[in-house]
C-alpha cells in the first residue's frame, strides 16, 4: 500500500475514533470543569496511531473493526492521560502540547491531575462497554500497559535518567516501557477483539514492539531537529548513543522486523505500509 493510501486509511480510522471519543466526552451530567479539561486533552489532536493499529490488526485477523472501536478509544484515552500527567511540573514540566498550552497550564495543576485520573477511568469504562470473552484479557492488558508494567515504570525511569548517565540497554528498557508497551497493547487488543489464537497475538505484539521503538527513534530525531524538551532536560535519547544516520538505519531495521512479524498474514498491506509511513514522517 502506498503512502497516500496509508495516510487516507489513517485519516478515516482516526475520524471514526474521534467521533466515538466525542460521544464519550459529551455527557453533561458530570462536573463541567473536569469534562472541559478532558475534552481539551483528548479531542482535536494527535495521530490516533494506537487506536488505528488496534482497528487494523482486528481487521487483518478477520475481526469487525466496529466492535474494536471501544478498545481503540480506551487506548487513546490511556495515552491522553499519560500525556496530561507527563506534562506536569513534577514530571516533564512542558508548557505546550500539540501546539497549545498543556492541560496544567490551561486549567491548573489540580484539575490536570484529576483530568488524567478521570481519563484512565474512562478508558476502562470504554473497554467494559463491549461484550465478549476477550474483555477480561483486554482489561488486564491495558492495566499492565498503563501501570507498573508499562507507562508508569517507564516514566519513573525517565525521571531518574534526567542529567544522569545511563546505558543503551537502560534506554531501550525505558522506551520499551514508556512508549512501546502501550503500542504493543494496541496490537494485542485488536487481536483479542478478533478472537485470535495465541500465536497470532504474539506475532502482532512483536509487530507493535518493533514499530514502537522505531517510532520513538524517529521522535528523537525530530526532537533533536527542533531542540525539543528532551534535549533541554538533559535526557538520554537514541541520539546519545548513535549518530543521526545510524539512528535512521536502526529505525529502518526495526520497521523491517515489524513487517516480518506479520508476514504470515495475507491481508496486511496497511500495517506494512504504516511502518514506512511512520518512519518517513516529519512531525
Amino acid at each position: 500500500m502506498n503512502k497516500e493510501s496509508v495516510a487516507a486509511t489513517v485519516k478515516t480510522d482516526a475520524l471514526m475514533i474521534e467521533g466515538a471519543l466525542e460521544a464519550m466526552l459529551s455527557a453533561s451530567e458530570y462536573c463541567a470543569d473536569l469534562t472541559d479539561a478532558m475534552r481539551y486533552s483528548v479531542l482535536g489532536g494527535g495521530k490516533r496511531i494506537r487506536g488505528v493499529i488496534c482497528l487494523e490488526v482486528c481487521k487483518m485477523l478477520g475481526g469487525d473493526a466496529e466492535k474494536a472501536l471501544p478498545f481503540a478509544c480506551a487506548l487513546e484515552l490511556m495515552h491522553a492521560s499519560s500525556l496530561v500527567h507527563d506534562d506536569m511540573p513534577e514530571l516533564d514540566n512542558d508548557d505546550m502540547r500539540r501546539g497549545k498550552p498543556s492541560c496544567h497550564k490551561k486549567y491548573g495543576q489540580t484539575t490536570a491531575l484529576l483530568c488524567g485520573d478521570a481519563l484512565i477511568c474512562l478508558a476502562f469504562e470504554a473497554l467494559t462497554s463491549t461484550e465478549g470473552g476477550c474483555v477480561r484479557k483486554a482489561v488486564r492488558e491495558l492495566a499492565d500497559a498503563g501501570g507498573r508494567g508499562g507507562i508508569c515504570s517507564g516514566q519513573m525511569l525517565d525521571v531518574a535518567s534526567e542529567n544522569a548517565e545511563i546505558t543503551y540497554e537502560e534506554l531501550l528498557r525505558l522506551q520499551s516501557l514508556k512508549t512501546g508497551r502501550l503500542m504493543k497493547a494496541s496490537a494485542v487488543l485488536g487481536a483479542l477483539c478478533a478472537k485470535a489464537e495465541k500465536a497470532d497475538i504474539e506475532n502482532c505484539a512483536a509487530y507493535a514492539q518493533n514499530l514502537g521503538l522505531a517510532f520513538q527513534i524517529v521522535d528523537d530525531l525530530l526532537d533533536a531537529e527542533e531542540e525539543g524538551s528532551d534535549a533541554k532536560r538533559g535526557l538520554a535519547t537514541f541520539l546519545t548513543f548513535m549518530k543521526a544516520d545510524d539512528a535512521r538505519a536502526e529505525a529502518a531495521r526495526l520497521s523491517e522486523g515489524a513487517k516480518r512479524a506479520i508476514s504470515p498474514y495475507g491481508d496486511n498491506g496497511f500495517l506494512i505500509g504504516l511502518c514506512d509511513y511512520l518512519l518517513e514522517r516529519t512531525y
